[in-house]
């Protein structure tokens, strides 16, 4: 596959995971708060800190996909092997990071607010692992990006 298409469908994947992101927080999220609420009245007062944590554990899975994106650019220019793509990749894993410590303190938080179910608390722990291994797998590319982009930088001087 060329690098041009390899970076297209890097920029569809982008795309279809953003869409599916909106979705999720701006329907599935509120539509299953508003059924749990309906069925339980005594968790009225729990839907508005689930909607707001669940839009700010958002945030930096977007600002991932932006990185992504940039990425794709270097990949459809054939380009990858750069300080410049190694730093969005090293960036990405950071916010990764984040992410699953927000995933984790957050719902702690929300805990200790008697606004979150203990089964919920297992649920973040078993999705931040998930995310943690995505952040170590993006802290190895980078790493490996690095390299690459110091070999190559070598060998042009080279030639």
């Amino acid at each position: 596959m060329s690098s041009g298409t390899l970076g297209k469908l890097m920029r569809i994947a982008v795309i279809t995971i953003a869409v599916c992101g909106i979705y999720l927080f701006g329907y599935i999220i509120p539509s299953l708060g508003k059924s749990i609420v309906y069925d339980n009245p005594e968790f009225s007062g729990w839907f508005w800190p689930w909607w707001i944590f669940a839009w700010l554990f958002a945030l930096p899975c977007y600002a991932v996909l932006f990185l992504a994106w940039k990425v794709s650019g270097s990949v459809r220019q054939d380009k990858v092997f750069t300080a410049l793509a190694a730093k969005w990749v090293k960036q990405g894993a950071e916010l990764l990071l984040f992410d699953a410590a927000l995933l984790l303190v957050g719902n702690v938080v929300l805990l200790f607010l008697e606004k979150n179910h203990p089964g919920m608390l297992l649920f973040s722990v078993v999705g931040s692992m998930f995310v943690v291994t995505l952040a170590i797998f993006a802290a190895v590319l980078s790493r490996y990006l690095t390299k690459a982009a110091v070999l190559q930088e070598e060998s042009e001087g080279t030639l």
